[in-house]
């Protein structure tokens, strides 16, 4: 597996975490199975390889990936993303409020599935799609989607707000914040954090604050492999060992000893953040 990212331009640096390309080689009788596990930020994916791949919930297939899609806030654990053949991946890894901030579509309506790209934002995905598929190298993708997008923020202009500042901090602080805190900082009650939250980000604040606490746990792993639990569960906000396992296993299905037995370079590469 070939894994690569690719930073964005300063104008984009609110709205684009980074872009990210994976490539890979699976039979049908072999197929490539990734766990795509709850976290912080969404991306928009187009596939320029073999184009037949599957997202799975539960293992329910509901919908194959035959072009651009925008992939929402991920909540539920054991969401796969299955791949056979030549696979070619392409992201836009968009940060906590990027997609919403860019395109305008209440993200709670596409918390763990996909956004339906006959919206608001398919012209996006049908010319993202388009030029990914024809681009010849990464470097031309990336440029592609960035004149995309900076055409995109010249025509809306978003004017960041305190949902914006309050889910950079969930993150950077790991999700050990206080939501009455965030909400004085907000100047806002809870209601009304909630619901401008929901829209904006996807999730409410607590369930986003509690995913970026799980990531950092993956970090944490990734960095330290050798480190403790209890050390783990301390440095990460958990009350105890106890907790920090019914957290990992709400994400997971599986205990953390399970889950790190298997835990590949995808995951290391999307989640450890």
């Amino acid at each position: 597996m070939k894994l690569g990212t690719y930073q964005p331009s300063p104008a984009l640096a609110d709205f684009v975490e980074h872009y990210w390309v994976v490539e890979d080689q699976a039979t049908p009788e072999a197929p490539v199975r990734h766990a795509v596990l709850p976290a912080a930020v969404q991306s928009a994916i187009v596939v320029f390889g073999e184009p037949y791949q599957t997202i799975t919930f539960d293992g329910r297939e509901v919908r194959d990936i035959r072009q651009g899609l925008v992939l929402g806030r991920v909540t539920a654990k054991r969401l796969y993303l299955q791949q056979t053949g030549r696979v070619g991946i392409f992201g836009v890894r968009f940060t906590s409020t990027g997609f919403f901030n860019l395109f305008g579509i209440p993200m709670h309506q596409a918390t763990d599935t996909t956004i339906d790209l006959d919206c608001a934002a398919g012209k996006f995905g049908r010319e993202l799609t388009s030029r990914v598929i024809e681009a010849g190298s990464h470097p031309e993708r990336v440029r592609a989607a960035e004149e995309i997008l900076l055409r995109q923020l010249a025509k809306v202009q978003p004017r960041l707000d305190a949902i914006d500042f309050i889910a950079a901090s969930i993150v950077r602080q790991h999700g050990n914040v206080s939501i009455d805190e965030l909400c004085r900082i907000a100047n806002l009650s809870v209601r009304q954090l909630e619901r401008r939250f929901q829209a904006k980000v996807g999730t409410s604040p607590k369930l986003y604050a509690q995913i970026a606490r799980f990531g950092y746990v993956c970090k944490l792993l990734k960095d330290e492999p050798q480190a403790q639990w209890v050390d783990v569960a301390y440095r990460c906000g958990y009350y105890d060992q106890a907790h920090l396992i019914r957290e990992f296993r709400r994400f997971t299905g599986e205990t953390p000893a399970a889950y790190f037995s298997h835990y590949d370079d995808f995951a290391r590469f999307f989640w450890a953040r």
